[in-house]
């Protein structure tokens, strides 16, 4: 019988060849009863068998990683096909050739043939080092190029997969996820002038470092003992702390690319010990997402199973993925202008509102002053100085008397407080809610920076910043004209009499009587 291949298979005929034991287990079925439950690979893809009877014979005679003669009648499971075990028996790996059993995933649909695995590894790598050389930071590039001049790590990060099974599971694969996440990190940081391009760099690269270590196997993927034990962003958290140490960066640096590493799974139920609590390890975390998902799907898309319109439904997500024709013209596509991808840059507003825009403050409700008595005596009853007797005449409080830039907070610490997070509502710079401090807005540097400390990082927004923030200043005031100078250097005028006070705060709402005729007025008396 000829050689069959994995994806040559079809239900209803008979299959004799030699495959890869990818896995191997005995389960028990819903029965009780026992049985073998084998996954055979080779270069095209994985075979699905299994064993009803001899399971303990059967599975006596390998074990996984041995390459193994099999035969048996090819049926179907959940619309797969299915070997049906019937003979098994080892073969001697030597008289083979190891590459017929590597398995590679299927070209990406609508893209032209890569080419050689040495040329595209070349390439890949190649590009990992120029997106690399474009971090600015001296202490960040030093870390990123501690790893990469390392020839072990060079070297196994040429090779390795990124994941058993889900995702880039084939050699290269880790390297071709790097590659694209860099690029990823690189087109948001131009997107989103906020971010610092470094830091979102540092955590593309970094991410999944750590699985050079965690997967091994040339012919089949397996998990190491470290792997298992530890895991990849544990393990890649410890590389970064060794290398930190021997480069001299900072504490803060180190914290903030091991945050990126330890948070990149999204969510603690996700095996992330930390949840992402900065703006580079939110989109890490995005980022590593996007692309693993992306090529999860073309894969799925590219097997055999289900049919033409929909895949499988039996894969890793448990759900069937489109991948029939789309109701929109196929053709060359190209994308906008480059000058209508200008950067987003997001402004904190002072209050929220449909338009968009931040509202003027409203003017505050005069009191009524009918049902307010006057205090009691005391220094504190001062006559005011003039020119304020107009404001009094309208009913405005004295706080209102001064004037105040558009958009300043109404009391000169409660800036301060809101960005400290013990404001409540909306409105202003930073999250109040959560006490948010980082230097990320205009304004906003953080209550608790020294003077003399400078950024962790190259910020490429802070040039912006500070143009956001001079044009929100309001305009300098104008000087004082002549006449309001003269009653500014006008002498206070001289208290009234306790007896005066006393009858005025008897009787706050009796407007007082017309003087006789020739009476001269009193000019400093206050409004009633």
């Amino acid at each position: 019988m000829d050689k069959i291949w994995a994806k040559d298979v079809k239900e209803g005929e008979r299959a004799k060849s030699v495959f890869l034991v990818a896995r191997k287990a005995i389960p028990t079925a819903k029965s009780g009863k026992t049985y073998l439950s084998v996954t055979f690979q080779d270069k095209t893809g994985e075979l699905e068998a299994r064993a009803f009877e001899k399971v303990e014979e059967l599975a006596a005679a390998f074990e996984e990683k041995d390459l193994v003669e099999v035969e048996g009648a090819i049926g179907a499971f959940q619309g797969k096909p299915q070997l049906r075990i019937e003979a098994l028996a080892k073969v001697d790996p030597t008289t083979l050739d190891a590459a017929e059993f590597v398995w590679a995933p299927p070209p990406e649909p609508k893209k032209p043939e890569k080419s050689g695995p040495a040329e595209a590894e070349s390439g890949h790598w190649n590009e990992l080092l120029a997106l690399v050389d474009c971090v600015v930071d001296p202490h960040v590039k030093d870390l990123i190029k501690a790893f990469v001049e390392d020839d072990d790590v060079a070297a196994r990060l040429r090779r390795a997969p990124a994941a058993k099974t889900v995702h880039h599971a084939y050699p290269g694969g880790l390297l071709e996820h790097t590659v694209s996440c860099l690029k990823l990190a690189h087109r948001l940081a131009d997107h989103f002038p906020q971010v610092d391009r470094d830091l979102l760099v540092a955590g593309a690269f970094f991410h999944d470092l750590g699985k050079i270590r965690e997967l091994s196997g040339d012919r089949s993927t397996e998990y190491t003992d470290e792997g298992r034990l530890i895991g990849h962003l544990v393990m890649t958290a410890q590389w970064i702390h060794d290398k930190a140490r021997r480069v001299g960066a900072s504490r803060d640096l180190e914290h903030h690319v091991v945050h990126m590493v330890l948070s990149h799974h999204g969510r603690l139920e996700y095996g992330s010990p930390k949840v992402p609590m900065t703006l580079e390890a939110m989109l890490t975390h995005a980022i590593d997402e996007i692309d693993s998902r992306v090529n999860s799907w073309l894969n799925l898309m590219g097997k055999d199973g289900g049919n033409r319109r929909w895949t499988d439904a039996n894969n890793v997500y448990e759900q069937p993925i489109w991948r029939g024709s789309l109701p929109t013209v196929q053709a060359e596509k190209k994308g906008p202008a480059p000058e209508l991808l200008t950067p987003v840059i997001y402004v904190p507003r002072n209050g929220a509102s449909a338009g968009g825009g931040a509202q003027p403050r409203p003017p505050k409700k005069p009191r009524d002053r009918k049902r307010e008595p006057r205090p009691q005596g005391g220094a504190a009853e001062a006559k005011p100085a003039e020119g304020a007797g107009e404001a009094k005449a309208e009913g405005a409080p004295a706080a209102a008397q001064a004037p105040r830039p558009e958009g300043r907070p109404e009391r000169p610490d409660r800036g301060q407080r809101e960005h400290r997070g013990f404001g409540g509502g909306g409105g202003g710079f930073g999250d109040k809610k959560r006490g948010y401090t980082g230097p990320r807005l205009p304004g906003d540097k953080g209550p608790h920076r020294p003077p003399e400390k400078k950024n962790l990082t190259h910020n490429p927004f802070a040039a912006l910043a500070q143009k956001l923030e001079d044009a929100g200043k309001p305009a300098e005031e104008k000087p004082a004209s002549p006449a309001e100078a003269e009653q500014q250097q006008a002498p206070a005028p001289t208290p009234p009499e306790p007896q005066d006070q006393a009858v005025a705060a008897r009787e706050p709402d009796v407007a007082p009587e017309p003087a006789p005729a020739g009476t001269p007025a009193p000019e400093d008396k206050p409004a009633g």
